[in-house]
Order: structure tokens, then C-alpha cells, then sequence
């Protein structure tokens, strides 16, 4: 469980790196949506340069219990739309008693007048921070989810207006953190949202928020994906094959199983079952199959550009449901061809289901064999990335080359972006497998017609 200490420090009790008092935020407008596996947070953030000269670098202060669950971010600008170049800080605010306090991404912003102001919007997305509460329930009562976060922004530069938006809860109660009893919250409740509003807020001033809130729906989470997609000019497409290790995060059961019950009530309530998912599929697919560790599953069903699936058991909390997924899509989709033997191609980085969370990926982009990586370009951190060799069918020499990219604490959010491979596979290599077939099939036929030709009968002497 994460612990946020409930302290307030401000800018006197930290040393360390500390960002220069450049900057004034004039408003902040956070909003945390709820209705996710994970937490996705946006903010709309008005800056002002209170310095004499013009400034170019922000320093968006992130508090360091959600620094290491920090999924994935973004920030541009709301006045073009672009999005800004952006750094993470090693350096980090420390509090007197030497603990770390809060971590920096820099925002480099086109340069901003002094007394001059400029809007950025920021997306985060944080695992980690939710989890059901009680952690154990009945099959049939409603689960509620406890989140911990920040009610303020630990900012490192003085906050005039603040506002903080818990948008899509229909029950919300906040809990003291010692306790864990309900206390009186400072928020209001409109519209299935839960707002707090904070004016003239210091530096790194750190309240926690503690609140639990209804969610009776799983919780999806995907401990491992070996996603591979494999490369053939010589059939002219592309195939994908992903392998699942699913586990749902919602609450346990207190007592077990109890098929009689579940029937019962499966189409009359919600429940914090996984029943189905729904996953992306390509343009054109084809040749679409799901299967689990026992074989084949027929519950799926594609439907446009969408599969859905549906395990052979309900997945309740705790639970675990391993199964493999695949279709093949044509090249064109995915190849441009630049000449001289040269080509780039460009695949999604997902095509999982929405609303979860990935804690590793495997990416693996099976070449046609004696091609050459030229360059790999990716759009968003990756933790390796490796070169090797894989047989497969009809590989006679050292097999597809294989490009492996491996990540670690995904959201779905981040299936838009793709991977771009420039590799070299020229006429030579083209032809190489079918030259090579042609001469062992030819061997082959040339050792049958010899064989026929020698007489093993066993005849008696004369």
C-alpha cells in the first residue's frame, strides 16, 4: 500500500536542488479521473514569469511516493498545441530530515517576458495508487476502491489559485490516514465530481488525500505481454501473436466460488468480475485466433475493427487467466518500400484492451531472415533493446532477425504510438530461402532417383 505522510513543508525546511523562485503559478486546474484501473491526471497550469528577465525553464514538481509509479506523461502547450520538450531530473527536494520530498520533470517553454504569462497542459498517468478496500468481499456486495494521492500540488513555486476535480465518482468518502475513519472533507460534490479549491498555496505544500470511492467493475492488470509480430515479403504480410499473463486486482472473494450464486445475479448487477475483453485489432484482419493453456477458445468474436473475448471462467479478484491471441494483416499496411533494397516499417506499440495496465512488455518484430536493422525509432522510454536470431519454418541459415524492445509499467494509453524499423533486405536475400528450398528439395529428389535405381532384393545363389 502506498503511505503519503501527512506533513507540510515548505521552501525553508528543504535543501538540495531547489528550483530558482522564477515562476508564480497563477492557476492550476487538476483533474484525476476515476473511472480507470489506473489513475490518468490532466493539468491545466498558467504560469507567470515574476522574474526582471524572460525565462524559458519550468520545473513541474512531482511528489516523489508517485515518482517511481509515474506511467507515462505528457506536456504541450495550450496556446499552439505543440508539444514541449521535457526532461527527468536526478535532482530532487529533499526535506530537513533528508528524505526525498518531490522529483522534477523541466519543461523548456518558448521564452516568456517577465510579468508575461503562458498555459501548458500536462497529462500523467500513475499506477498503483488504487486499490480495493475492504481488500476481501462477497460475491455479491459492491467494492470500493481506495485512492491515495495528493489534495495539493507539491509545486516548487508559489500557487495564487488552485483547483483540485475528482471527476467520474458517484460516492466518495475521505478517511484520516491513521484511523482509516471518515472525516470532513474540504470538497464539494456536483455533478459526479468532487472538487477542492485552494487559494495562495506555499511551495511544497503537501497535504494528502486519502479517499474511498465506489468502482464495483475489475480491475484488469497485465503482468507480462510477449508480443511478437512477424515480417514476410514472401507472403506479403504481417502477423501478430500475443501472449497474456492477465491478473484481476479487484477484491478477493471471502468465501469462494459459488457458480449457483454467480448465475444468479450475472445479468441483474455489476460485478468486479472480469467477464469479457475487448481488444484492437488491425485493418484487414484475418486468420483471427484466441486460445488458452487448455486450447482453442470459440467465446470470441471479432466485430469490426474490435475482438472481443470472453475466458472460459469469470476472473474475480486475485485470479489469474493466461491466453494467446493472433491475426494476420496484409505488408502494405505497414511497409514503405525506399529503394535499393531498403525498407521502414511501422507497427502499433499495442493492441491490448483499454483501461489497464501493463507491469512488463515484450515487443519482438520478426524480420525476414538475412535482413539488416538499420535503425530503430521509439517513441516513448524504453528499459532494452536487443538484436537476435530466431528459426522458424523454412529458415535455413541463422533464422529471422529479431528486434526485442522491453518495457516496464505501461498503460494502454500508449497503443496510438509506433515502433519504425529502416532495415536492408535486398534481391539476394529474397531469394536466398527459395534457392535454398529449390537445391534440398532437388538434393532430395536426386537421392530418391538414385535409391530406386540400386537393386536390395535378397536373392538365393545359384
Amino acid at each position: 500500500m502506498l503511505a503519503l505522510t501527512l506533513l507540510t513543508v515548505f521552501v525553508s525546511l528543504c535543501h538540495a536542488f531547489v528550483p530558482a523562485k522564477t515562476w508564480q503559478n497563477a492557476n492550476i486546474e487538476r483533474a484525476i479521473d476515476l473511472q480507470r484501473a489506473y489513475v490518468a491526471e490532466r493539468w491545466s497550469i498558467e504560469v507567470k514569469n515574476i522574474d526582471s528577465i524572460p525565462n524559458s525553464e519550468y520545473y513541474l514538481a512531482i511528489p516523489h511516493q508517485l515518482w517511481d509509479r509515474l506511467s507515462v506523461f505528457s506536456v504541450y502547450s495550450e496556446n499552439s498545441q505543440s508539444v514541449l520538450p521535457t526532461e527527468l531530473l536526478e535532482e530532487a527536494t529533499t526535506s530537513d530530515n533528508g528524505n526525498t520530498l518531490v522529483n522534477y520533470i523541466k519543461v523548456t517553454l518558448p521564452p516568456v517576458a517577465p510579468k508575461s504569462t503562458y498555459k501548458i497542459t500536462v497529462t500523467l498517468s500513475i499506477t498503483d495508487i488504487i486499490e480495493p478496500l475492504p481488500r476481501e468481499l462477497k460475491m455479491t456486495d459492491e467494492q470500493t476502491l481506495l485512492l491515495q494521492t495528493t489534495k495539493t500540488a507539491v509545486s516548487a513555486y508559489d500557487t495564487k489559485s488552485y483547483s483540485l476535480k475528482l471527476i467520474n465518482v458517484v460516492e466518495a468518502t475521505e478517511i484520516d490516514q491513521i484511523h482509516g475513519q471518515a472525516i470532513e472533507d474540504e470538497g464539494n460534490v456536483k455533478n459526479n465530481a468532487l472538487t477542492y479549491e485552494f487559494q495562495d498555496v506555499a511551495p511544497f505544500t503537501l497535504k494528502p488525500l486519502h479517499l474511498i470511492y465506489k468502482h464495483n467493475l475489475p480491475l484488469p492488470r497485465i503482468n507480462n505481454l510477449q508480443r511478437g509480430i512477424w515480417v514476410s515479403h514472401w507472403g506479403a504480410t504481417v502477423q501478430f501473436v500475443e501472449d497474456y499473463q492477465l491478473t484481476n486486482q479487484a477484491a478477493k472473494l471471502d468465501s469462494g466460488f459459488a457458480r449457483a450464486e454467480f448465475m444468479k445475479n450475472k445479468n441483474t448487477r455489476q460485478s468486479h468480475a472480469l467477464l469479457a475483453l475487448q481488444l484492437q485489432l488491425e485493418p484487414e484482419a484475418e486468420d483471427i485466433f484466441f486460445t488458452d493453456l487448455v486450447g482453442n477458445v470459440s467465446t470470441s468474436k471479432p466485430l469490426g475493427q474490435s475482438l472481443y473475448i470472453k475466458p472460459r471462467f469469470p476472473v474475480f479478484g486475485g485470479w489469474h487467466y493466461n491466453f494467446t491471441v493472433g491475426w494476420t494483416t496484409p505488408l502494405s499496411n505497414y511497409l514503405k518500400d525506399l529503394g535499393d533494397g531498403e525498407y521502414t516499417i511501422s507497427v502499433p506499440f499495442l493492441n491490448g484492451p483499454p483501461d489497464v495496465a501493463y507491469d512488463h512488455v515484450d515487443l519482438s518484430i520478426y524480420l525476414p531472415e538475412g535482413s539488416e536493422v538499420l535503425d530503430v525509432a521509439c517513441p516513448i522510454g524504453y528499459e532494452t533493446i536487443s538484436e537476435d536470431y530466431e528459426l522458424s519454418y523454412f529458415d535455413l541459415g541463422n533464422g529471422h532477425t529479431k528486434v526485442t524492445i522491453s518495457f516496464d509499467n505501461m498503460v494502454d494509453q500508449v497503443g496510438k504510438f509506433e515502433i519504425l524499423i529502416k532495415y536492408k533486405y535486398g534481391f539476394k536475400e529474397w531469394m536466398t530461402k527459395p534457392l535454398n528450398i529449390a537445391k534440398y528439395v532437388f538434393v532430395a529428389l536426386i537421392s530418391y532417383l538414385a535409391l530406386s535405381k540400386i537393386d536390395i532384393a535378397l536373392k538365393a545363389k545359384k
